[in-house]
């Protein structure tokens, strides 16, 4: 499956340490702003920037340049800008689902009929599919939690998910 990723989520998928088994199965497109902004990260010698500029490197996660005229509609219509209105942008330009963390992003996707996903949801479909074990579940969304910005309540939820 295509999917398009904001920076946020996929520092979060790099830092629960389960970016890696997205990408076994799945294709993963970014657009320029997303990449600048995860690149950013090396200059404070963050782990999951320097994970992430290598699986680009490897071109298995693909950076595309997002078209001005769609990125200049989702500002408009969303006041989406930088690395999530570029990745909408994408999502939309493909017809693919993005996976966000965002709020506001995720309220745009439902508007303009873009499937998404959380960064837990990610962790429980690699799950469900056996990409990884109980042990890697139950640690990634104990990352999330710790990294994130999820209430607690909807922590739980997902590791009911994981039981």
């Amino acid at each position: 499956m295509t999917l398009i990723a904001d920076a946020s989520s996929l520092i979060l998928l790099a830092k629960a340490e389960i970016l890696s088994a997205l990408i076994e199965k799945n294709e993963i497109i970014i657009p320029e702003k997303v990449h600048e902004e995860t690149a950013r990260g090396k200059e404070k010698g963050m782990p999951d920037s320097f994970l992430i500029e290598k699986l680009i490197e490897e071109n298995k996660i693909k950076v595309e340049k997002a078209d001005e005229k769609t990125k200049g509609k989702v500002k408009e219509m969303f006041g989406l800008w930088a690395g999530e209105g570029e990745a909408l942008s994408l999502a939309i330009e493909h017809n693919k689902p993005i996976i966000t963390d965002d709020k506001k992003c995720i309220n745009a996707a439902k508007a303009a009929n873009i499937s998404f996903m959380t960064s837990p949801d990610i962790t429980i479909a690699l799950f469900q599919k056996k990409q990884i074990d109980k042990k890697k579940a139950v640690f990634a969304i104990e990352k999330l939690e710790e990294a994130g910005w999820y209430k607690k309540e909807i922590i739980e939820i997902y590791k009911e998910k994981i039981k």
